[in-house]
């Protein structure tokens, strides 16, 4: 049979040279023509995966010392981060502890040589980590080697790192590992209790049992991750996670079964439905991603469509309960012709909206992002003083979460408008000018901020409403666009009005300050006037 070059460079790479070794790819041992036999193969990867006594991963051959030296430099970066951070430390709050880590005081103690860099930023550039079946693969594995030209190293020095760099800008140096550290926090670390890799580093544990305490997993907390993976077949963003746990149903059978016969747009739909009967919940409406007008009017808009990766959807809806949970006497939401009917209270409607946040807002200086931001709501809000305006517009901004807490924020807050704004907006906002020349934990960190506001903006637009609410929404939203609480989903949706009377497409969720802890319903609670059916399409 023909395999690909890079399968027979593995295959080669492992096998011992005097004895046998059992080894499985799925490339071999699936008949990857026969959709039927695949779906069957697919439904018990899972367990040939957790019973494996080892993954082996193989990024393939590179010339010379690059692999030897990408991994000195990731190891580097790893063991000066675990010098700087105590147990305690760690066991209080993981990622406030790496976030503290101080600058370095000289950058050639960990990047003395320009080479090794650039090889570390081509080894996060391998095909591998960008492919969405190795979410599963290596999260159930006991024990993950990565292998790397003629060099290699355990899995949990390559995630570690990929943690620390993801939340330290300094140590970041150009690579591309954000997707890898959200995929171990949203996803790897929840797979298995049993002893695995992720116990061989202490920052890696202690993150798991933060997020532990912290997170309830549910099913859509998994698939969102695969909006920043890519797949030859659309269907993998939905079946490579399959065998996470919470695609269980209470009886032990799967959430889906997959089927390679039917479409991404069945198998999503199918998936929805399937979901809302577990649960009765329609929070899979928050991971909704559109991107295009085409995405709205070609398909059901309220269907996620897991294989679109254009723009992944970066607001956290873990923490938020709009719809007022705890209430349960309102009519169950009705699937039926491929449209939605629900209990909704639309609340209000958008009069201004900012351009579509990206890379090339972030990177003008005159005027910068937060400027723009600030410059639209003091034009369109008056009710407020200026510390409370600036209160609010900095947490709308950080999508309503900030690691490290409201102190935190203030102080990187500030230490961002001293370094990237205008003396003249400091002065206007009452923000001291002091020039410094770095910053530590008590300053505040400027480049801290940036960051966590470009993970929450990126791809959103932040709107006014006729209300004078704040908010960032999705990137179709536009004036006149509706907001609305829909019983089931425990984020604010953006609408927009159909053809149809009281049909409406939904463009995605929203982060509307004042609005994501239920306000809406309670004050709707024993008066049903505002509660109105709408269907989604």
């Amino acid at each position: 049979m023909d395999i690909t070059y890079s399968l027979y460079s593995g295959l080669k790479r492992f096998r011992y040279p005097e004895k046998d070794r059992v080894l499985w790819a799925d490339a071999i041992c699936i008949n990857q023509s026969d959709n039927k036999e695949k779906g069957i193969q697919v439904n018990t990867m899972s367990d040939i995966y957790d019973r494996a006594t080892a993954v082996l991963v193989s990024l393939g051959e590179v010339p010379g010392l690059e692999a030897e030296k990408a991994f000195r430099l990731l190891r580097a970066i790893n063991d000066y981060v675990d010098s700087q951070i105590t147990d305690s430390e760690l066991a209080a709050e993981p990622f406030k502890a790496v976030i503290d880590v101080p600058a370095l005081v000289h950058r050639d103690q960990l990047f003395h040589d320009p080479s090794e860099s650039e090889a570390l930023r081509r080894f996060w550039l391998e095909p591998w980590f960008g492919r969405v079946w190795v979410l599963q693969e290596v999260a159930l594995a006991s024990s993950a080697w990565v292998f790397y030209g003629e060099s290699f190293t355990s899995l949990s020095e390559v995630i570690e790192a990929a943690n620390i760099m993801a939340y330290q800008n300094d140590l970041n140096d150009g690579c591309h590992v954000g997707r890898w550290s959200d995929a171990f926090e949203n996803s790897l670390i929840t797979y298995t209790t049993k002893d695995n890799w992720i116990q061989e580093s202490r920052l890696l544990r202690a993150i798991q049992e933060s997020l532990k305490r912290r997170v309830k997993q549910n099913f859509n907390n998994i698939l969102e991750n695969s909006y920043q993976f890519k797949a030859t077949n659309p269907l993998d963003h939905i079946y490579a996670f399959l065998g996470h746990p919470t695609a269980k149903t209470p009886e032990g059978g799967c959430i889906l079964e997959a089927d390679y016969t039917i479409s991404i747009e069945d198998a999503c739909l199918k998936l929805a439905q399937s979901q809302y009967k577990q649960d009765e919940r329609l929070d899979f409406l928050c991971i909704l991603s559109h991107s295009t007008l085409s995405d709205i009017e070609e398909s059901p808009s309220w269907i996620p469509m897991l294989h679109k990766t254009r723009n992944y959807n970066s607001i956290d809806h873990f923490s938020w309960n709009a719809d007022h949970s705890e209430i349960k006497d309102f009519p169950k939401a009705v699937f039926r012709d491929r449209m939605l009917h629900g209990n909704a209270v639309i609340f209000d409607s958008i009069t201004i909206c900012s351009e579509k946040f990206g890379h090339h807002v972030f990177e003008i200086t005159s005027p910068s992002f937060l400027e723009k931001c600030w410059n639209i709501q003091t034009a369109s809000i008056k009710a407020y003083g200026t510390d409370e305006r600036l209160n609010i517009l900095k947490w709308t901004l950080v999508g309503g979460l900030y690691v490290g807490g409201a102190a935190r924020l203030q102080r990187d807050f500030n230490a961002y408008c001293r370094e990237k704004t205008s003396p003249e907006f400091c002065a206007s906002i009452g923000v001291k000018n002091i020039e410094t020349e770095h910053t530590s934990p008590v300053e505040g960190n400027w480049r801290e901020f940036e960051a966590q506001a470009y993970e929450s903006m990126r791809g959103r637009r932040l709107f006014i409403t006729k209300s004078g609410r704040i908010g960032l929404g999705p990137t179709l939203l536009q004036k006149g666009d509706l907001c609305c609480v829909l019983i089931g989903c425990r984020m604010p949706l953006v609408i927009r009005p159909a053809s149809t009377s009281n049909h409406f497409r939904v463009l995605g969720p929203a982060f509307i300050r004042g609005v994501m802890h239920g306000k809406i319903i309670k004050a709707h609670m024993g008066d049903n006037s505002e509660m109105r059916e709408i269907t989604l399409v």
